[in-house]
């Protein structure tokens, strides 16, 4: 599996340049092209929005601007959701998670897309067809960052990018009893800034419950993509 490393730039202070995401794939074999950001399209169909574009040299050099806030207001999701912090299936739930803003809304960058050999996505605000971003190489984070590592087996972490419209803080510890599957501790430590911001999730499943915690990496923290 191609594994891509990327370092998250242009973030410092108020982040008032615009973020470029830079990368390399070692072993890149498809050649020169372009990598985007596609958004659901609002009508429901199978198009996409182009929100971002960037390229990908033929040694496997990425460079992305970033989506600007102007093009992922209408993609935001609710925080706590994306954080899984009301898991299903609690029989018993102890403690609490505090959201400084119960409100505040989260746009993940879950993908990226490399277009076909030969292809090219078109400019910022285009609309996608399906024959561009199906055929596309998907690129995303759920790269568990300790595989391989010793003494790492039943331990992940994987770290995500997000973007938040505003500064929001969310803190606390919470305990989940499920029915059946195995009891979680939930530990959240997370100042997120308004702008792009990296969180770093870990989870822990070698003691009698699992414990999965949620923290806040500087802004300079390497990304890891994997490709599928």
């Amino acid at each position: 599996m191609a594994v891509w490393a990327a370092l998250l730039g242009g973030v410092a202070g108020a982040q008032a340049d615009t973020p470029v995401l830079r990368g390399t794939l070692p072993g890149w074999e498809g050649g020169a092209g372009s990598v985007g950001v596609l958004l659901l399209f609002p009508g429901g169909d199978d198009r996409r929005i182009q929100a971002a574009r960037g390229t990908l040299s033929a040694a496997g050099d990425l460079t992305l601007p970033l989506p600007t806030p102007e093009r992922l207001a209408g993609a935001l999701v609710p925080l706590v959701e994306w954080l899984n912090l009301e898991p299903l299936g609690c029989v018993t739930r102890s403690g609490k998670i505090t959201l400084g803003d119960p409100a505040a809304q989260v746009f993940p960058l879950n993908e990226l897309r490399v277009a076909a050999a030969g292809r090219t996505f078109p400019s910022v605000g285009s609309v996608v067809g399906e024959d561009l971003w199906q055929p596309a190489t998907v690129l995303n984070t759920e790269a568990n960052l300790l595989e391989g590592q010793p003494d790492m087996d039943g331990r992940v972490r994987f770290r995500r990018l997000v973007f938040s419209p505003a500064d929001v803080t969310v803190s606390g510890e919470a305990r989940c009893v499920p029915d059946k599957a195995m009891p979680e501790r939930l530990t959240v430590n997370l100042p997120l800034r308004a702008g792009w911001n990296v969180v770093q999730e870990d989870v822990d499943y070698t003691g009698e419950d699992a414990t999965r915690a949620l923290t806040l990496a500087p802004p300079d923290t390497v990304t890891v993509w994997q490709a599928r």
